[in-house]
């Protein structure tokens, strides 16, 4: 018998009789454990969602991921479905919040994608309209991919920035997905802005100041180190942020372009 950590009620078997949770296993938070449960995930998808309740855990920062950790997951969607909701929310609000090719090209200054653009029409001998909706109607699919490799990438160096910490690999990753998550409804935010007549910069900047703060609460929630230890691990990974997400978009364009 041992305590369930979702509901404290005792647990003799795998499931717990009150809430229903798995029992958790240490091995859990293996790189393995998480693949496996990330195709599980997918291939099962009938899983009842607890949106509502994933979507008001993902403004605290941190919350989701130290819930998670702690074993207290029968209420929120696992990760990787947070992921995919979050992911989906931003496919389906994308051309509405001015994610098309159109806003791109007005706010592309330098001119060079509006060259890359006119040479890919005239190669493919497409009317720019058809151009633009199939480009449109690919480039938000591919750029949840690079996203998601972007997730990835961020576990990583969360696994060397606190390496002292002696995480698995699993444990970072679960951070991650809940931070991509939550800054894909920040990046819907700020398109939305542009539409009230912000720029392009400006609308960037402001989703970078709520990023900020957000980051370093949910480092000191589920990390527990100094502020000042925090905050120079929270510049790292905030210039990681920025490099990534601009190397995601940039990605994302330019495989599009060769797909359309």
């Amino acid at each position: 018998m041992s305590p369930c950590p979702n509901c404290s009620a005792e647990v003799a078997d795998e499931y717990c009789p009150r809430c229903g949770q798995r029992r958790i296993h240490d091995e859990e938070l293996s790189a393995q454990h998480f693949v496996k449960e990330v195709v599980d995930e997918v291939t099962s998808f009938r899983t009842k969602f607890k949106t509502l309740q994933t979507l008001r855990g993902l403004l605290i920062p941190g919350f989701l991921t130290s819930e998670y950790l702690a074993g207290r997951r029968q209420p929120h969607l696992s990760p990787f479905k947070a992921y995919v909701v979050c992911a989906a929310i931003f496919f389906l609000s994308a051309p509405v919040a001015g994610f098309t090719l159109a806003s791109m090209l007005d706010a592309d200054q330098s001119g060079a994608l509006r060259r890359l653009v006119t040479a890919r029409v005239a190669e493919r001998q497409l009317d720019p309209s058809v151009f633009n909706a199939r480009f449109d109607a690919r480039v938000q699919s591919v750029y949840t991919v690079t996203l998601g490799a972007a997730a990835v990438v961020f576990a990583l160096m969360l696994q060397a920035v606190f390496r002292k910490q002696h995480w698995p690999y699993g444990a970072h990753l679960v951070f991650a997905l809940h931070y991509i998550s939550f800054i894909y409804l920040v990046t819907i935010a700020a398109g939305l802005s542009r539409r009230i007549g912000l720029s392009i910069d400006v609308a960037a900047l402001g989703g970078y100041v709520v990023i900020l703060p957000y980051l370093f609460l949910a480092l000191k929630r589920v990390y527990r180190e100094s502020n000042r230890a925090l905050a120079l691990k929270g510049a790292v990974l905030i210039l990681l942020t920025i490099v990534l997400n601009n190397l995601a978009s940039s990605i994302a364009i330019r495989v599009t372009l060769g797909l359309v």
